[in-house]
């Protein structure tokens, strides 16, 4: 009787109070593990959208070798073709090979893509022109804005940006009555997404947010990647002298008469 007893003891359930206990302790690990697997998920993405920005790059390297050290155009009017991502002539896609929402053209957090044009979620440094640092205007007769840059005129190729992460746009197509994802083929400093909260907010999507928590990622003309925050907003449409000297081709020029000009507007060093 006493053994038995002391199986029937030892045999018991689990209470109420030890199951609640049980929960709380599962509950505690729940929230600290889901803002890791969070961040391991976020890392992996914003890792495969720079190898993206990568493969993109050797794509502009093969190219220069085949049309004598010159870089396609950032862009143009429509129909141009020197577009840089198109996949006519004028383009990168024949060194690429793909196209599509997962290409290598599209950070994996790119949104579902309703426009016309093919997925892209990257843009090109505006100012990657023969002459350089030209501001593009559409309406422009630009015939000699449009041919590309030739890379052995980038005097600081490891601080001039070549391909960043764009913001992407909504877009009323009068053909469908729908608004669809576009995002510029070329621009400066204010395409980025997390540059600016407030301009285009109504034609943009997330205009504050940069794609991955705080940083964007960013190719330079000579091949490195950095991920690092957007440059801050300071006034009109200007950024900061450290922002917008890395997007500017000829330096000593932003820097001797380009930068006072924009010092004078209002747009802050840092």
């Amino acid at each position: 009787m006493g053994a038995s007893g002391v199986r029937k003891r030892g045999a018991r359930g689990i209470s109420l109070s030890e199951l609640l206990v049980l929960m709380a302790c599962v509950a505690v690990l729940v929230a600290i593990l889901l803002p890791i697997f969070s961040r391991i998920r976020s890392s992996g993405y914003q890792t495969t959208c720079a190898q993206n920005l990568q493969r993109l790059g050797s794509a502009f390297l093969l190219y220069s070798q085949d049309h004598y050290d010159y870089w396609p155009c950032p862009g143009g009017l429509r129909g141009d073709w020197t577009y840089w991502s198109q996949s006519g002539n004028g383009g990168i896609q024949s060194y690429v090979n793909q196209r599509g929402h997962k290409s290598v053209f599209c950070c994996p957090l790119m949104p579902e893509w309703k426009g016309l044009y093919n997925p892209r979620s990257y843009s090109m440094n505006s100012y990657l022109r023969e002459p350089a640092d030209i501001e593009y205007h559409p309406n422009r007769t630009c015939i000699s804005i449009i041919k590309g840059i030739r890379i052995t005129n980038i005097g600081q190729m490891s601080a001039t940006i070549l391909l960043f992460e764009g913001l992407p746009l909504k877009i009323d197509d009068p053909n469908s009555n729908i608004d669809y994802a576009y995002i510029y083929r070329c621009c400066n400093w204010t395409g980025v997404r997390g540059y600016s909260s407030t301009m285009y907010q109504q034609h943009t999507i997330n205009p504050g947010q940069p794609w991955h928590g705080r940083h964007n990622n960013y190719l330079y003309t000579d091949g490195h990647l950095q991920a690092r925050p957007p440059g801050r907003h300071t006034v009109g449409v200007l950024s900061t002298y450290k922002e917008m000297y890395e997007w500017y081709v000829d330096k000593a020029r932003f820097e001797a008469k380009t930068w006072p000009v924009y010092q004078r507007s209002g747009a802050a060093y840092e």
